[in-house]
């Protein structure tokens, strides 16, 4: 079982972007896998192979931004994604 809080907060004080600042509590994450089952979608495959291979900070990043524009995400965004 995974155990951990994410907490998400906009930071209205940015220009016309959305700036998501993601805080993860420490947690035992760094000794788990997360299991890439065969019926995934490519998006989360990859999301989860970053995880498995990067750790919990790169995964965060690489689901909170766009793959083919670079651009920062939502969270609603990343949840429209990655489910």
């Amino acid at each position: 079982m995974l155990l951990k809080q994410i907490v998400i907060m906009e930071n209205t004080n940015q220009s016309s972007e959305n700036k998501t600042n993601v805080e993860v509590e420490p947690s035992l994450t760094s000794e788990l896998k997360m299991p890439i089952n065969p019926n995934m979608d490519e998006a989360n495959k990859t999301a989860a192979n970053v995880f498995n291979t990067q750790g919990e900070k790169a995964f965060l990043k690489h689901i909170f931004t766009d793959q083919e524009t670079g651009r920062q995400m939502s969270y609603a965004e990343m949840r429209y994604r990655y489910g």
